[in-house]
């Protein structure tokens, strides 16, 4: 019977989603076994990555997961030399929906097995996008950032050079726009171009942890290549990072007009999986020129656009970002702390120890404010107001975070009025900065 109705409705575009899932669900029932036809296997992992998709754009990625893991459970014996365009997206978006659901294992799973059988580097690229995510999540940095080095030195693209000339050479090229004509710029439309986009982006997030100093080049190449090659919503993310860059150089009105434009970018291309992390990034910049106050509103805004495309990063980040408003924006600090508790537990809960790790420090800032507390939430194994050797080891490695500790504990020790504390923090502090 889901083979028979499954069956009229694969040519059928315009069926509601209700009854496409209500078929798939039957299908899915009797799984593989039930199968008698050998070209109903083909339709029952085609009607499952047409059930995944719309799962997808409801934003509920556990069901899409679960209808790709099915798609893929009905391809045969020799699926990639028959059907290589059907296996090959049901892999990538069945990694997508992992990554989601914070299943870093899978991710790797799928990776390993599209490695092996993909026809061509191109065809590579967007699973290993996945899979790069998947290890900046999970804090593998090094061996992120040395994957994404790798693909953008493979597509021609190189962080090297001398950073005050890469920056000259983007302000001069910037110059000839004004805000209105950098909107109006073509659209990137090559697909190989756009993935390019995608590595700049997230490999300047591994070098923001493990070697801030770089940072700034793969911010100024995701520029430049915009302007080279047509706009994207990660153009979008590139304005923003660049406009971050400009304000941490101290010129806070660049950097504020380069963020309005960013979001302005985001908007007019409907970017929904790159504004959230637009509106994270450009808070802080929009803080010293708007009330601070106001941000906690942006931050919201911004989770909902990360939750919505299931960029669970994004929207922790956007946690991140908004705890931190909260706390120095003179919240009490009863109300930050509970909504840190349900942050480190929703973290937990998708395994994004990157951002766990951020926000931590801060956390321990909190309660250390408050006084004695005893209801914390148990996180990677232990109290969370306890800093354990296996973050201090991690940090050791994460140059961004290493900051962050470091900072939170100087602020403590000033307030507590703790000076030769103060001044052994600050001396290190200043060592990691440099």
């Amino acid at each position: 019977y889901g083979i028979e109705l499954s069956s009229l409705l694969i040519g059928d575009k315009d069926v509601i989603s209700s009854v496409l899932f209500t078929a798939v669900n039957q299908l899915n029932l009797g799984g593989p076994p039930a199968v008698q036809d050998v070209s109903h296997y083909i339709t029952a992992a085609r009607l499952n990555l047409r059930a995944g998709k719309k799962a997808m754009e409801m934003s509920d990625f556990k069901t899409a997961s679960s209808y790709m893991n099915h798609g893929i459970s009905f391809l045969r014996e020799h699926h990639w030399g028959e059907h290589y365009d059907l296996s090959l997206e049901l892999f990538e978006l069945a990694a997508k929906c992992a990554l989601s659901n914070g299943d870093h294992k899978r991710v790797s799973l799928l990776f390993e097995q599209v490695l092996g059988v993909a026809h061509s580097f191109e065809d590579k690229l967007e699973i290993t996008y996945t899979y790069v995510r998947s290890l900046l999540t999970s804090s593998c940095l090094g061996e992120a950032l040395t994957k994404g080095l790798y693909v953008l030195n493979e597509l021609g693209i190189v962080l090297s050079g001398d950073l005050e000339a890469l920056l000259m050479e983007t302000k001069s090229m910037l110059a000839e726009y004004s805000d209105e004509q950098l909107l109006s710029l073509p659209v990137m439309t090559d697909r190989t171009k756009l993935m390019a986009m995608k590595f700049l982006s997230r490999t300047q997030t591994c070098l923001l942890h493990t070697n801030p100093k770089s940072q700034p080049k793969a911010t100024l190449h995701m520029v430049q290549y915009s302007l080279r090659h047509g706009m994207s919503g990660l153009s979008s993310v590139g304005f923003v990072l660049y406009g971050s860059f400009l304000a941490c150089l101290g010129d806070i009105p660049a950097g504020y007009r380069y963020v309005k434009i960013a979001i302005k970018l985001a908007e007019k291309l409907n970017a929904i999986g790159s504004i959230g992390e637009v509106l994270a990034v450009g808070s802080q910049v929009m803080g010293y020129v708007e009330p601070l106050q106001s941000m906690n509103d942006v931050m919201v805004r911004s989770h909902e656009y990360g939750l919505a495309v299931g960029s669970i990063s994004n929207a922790m980040l956007s946690r991140v970002m908004n705890i931190v408003c909260a706390f120095w924006s003179g919240k009490q600090l009863s109300h930050v702390k509970s909504t840190v508790d349900d942050t480190l537990r929703l973290m937990a809960s998708h395994s994004t120890l990157v951002w766990i790790l951020q926000t931590l420090p801060l956390y321990r800032t909190v309660l250390a404010m408050i006084g004695n507390v005893d209801d914390v939430p148990i996180i990677l194994g232990s109290r969370s107001d306890i800093e354990t050797e296996k973050e201090r080891k991690m940090s050791e490695t994460n140059l961004h975070l290493l900051k962050v500790v470091h900072f939170n504990k100087l602020y403590v020790g000033f307030i507590f009025r703790r000076y030769n504390e103060v001044k052994q923090l600050a001396v290190a502090y200043d060592a990691i900065a440099s």
